[in-house]
This record gives structure tokens, sequence and C-alpha cells, in this order.
């Protein structure tokens, strides 16, 4: 079986379920699927500064 890093099986799984958007922060841990996610248009990072921030925006993107 191939392996491929953290990262990408992430942005893959979420791609599969048809995610356009991710709210966040960028930190140590999500390194791997913030750089994966570099250069990419079918799927974007949204950086926040507060994670309530993120969730919010999440949120409100999901009722629009």
């Amino acid at each position: 079986m191939a392996q491929m890093p953290a990262g990408q099986a992430i942005i893959e799984a979420l791609r599969a379920e048809g995610v356009e958007y991710v709210f966040g922060l960028v930190g140590t841990t999500t390194n791997s699927i913030v750089t994966e996610m570099y250069g990419r248009t079918d799927i974007q990072f949204v950086d926040t500064r507060h994670e309530e921030g993120a969730a919010f925006m999440a949120y409100g993107y999901a009722k629009a």
C-alpha cells in the first residue's frame, strides 16, 4: 500500500466530502495541512486569530 503524508491524506479526505474552505489557525499542529493546501485552488484555508472566530466563520459560511 502506498503511503502519503498526513496532511495530504487529510486534504484528500476533505475534498472527497466536497469541502471548499477550512477555517482555523496556522500553527505547529496544522502545519502539514496548511502546507498541503498551499497553491491549491480546489480547497482554501482561512486563517484566523482565535479558534472561536474560526468556529463562527465556519458556522456562518455553512448557514449562508
